[in-house]
């Protein structure tokens, strides 16, 4: 075999080696910055539930579990809110899942007090006296 020969063989082993490897002239996939929440695999029923907001004079509901994302409303300290069970971790925050007025979407949880059952808050009936 000429010299010609085998370098055009070795030539196509590595072309081939390197195609299945994935390489090539593509650029490396650009990385973000920004880190990608936690998820929590399944809603959790503890988290799932009536909160009241803390925040003064209100909290920004956002589209997603990040500070920087859009807000979609700004819910008034007081209001109630309902948590689905959905929560993930994010800068250094942790998000609920919640709905307000039929619009969904995510409030850090420290701006959040589970809010207290209806058998908690309503009194029980007395025992009338005959």
């Amino acid at each position: 075999m000429g010299t010609r020969t085998r370098l055009a063989a070795v030539l196509g082993v590595l072309i081939v080696a390197l195609v299945s490897c994935g390489g090539g002239s593509k650029a490396p996939a650009a990385s973000s910055s920004a880190p990608t929440p936690t998820v929590s695999a399944k809603p959790t029923p503890a988290l799932a539930g009536d909160y009241t907001v803390t925040a003064t004079p209100c909290v920004n509901m956002r589209k997603a579990p990040e500070p920087g994302v859009n807000i979609l409303m700004c819910v008034a300290n007081g209001s109630t809110v309902h948590a689905d069970g959905q929560s993930r971790k994010n800068a250094g925050y942790t998000w609920y899942h919640v709905t307000y007025k039929k619009q969904s979407g995510w409030i850090a949880n420290q701006y959040l007090k589970r809010a207290p059952s209806p058998s908690e808050s309503s009194p029980s009936p007395s025992a009338s006296s005959s």
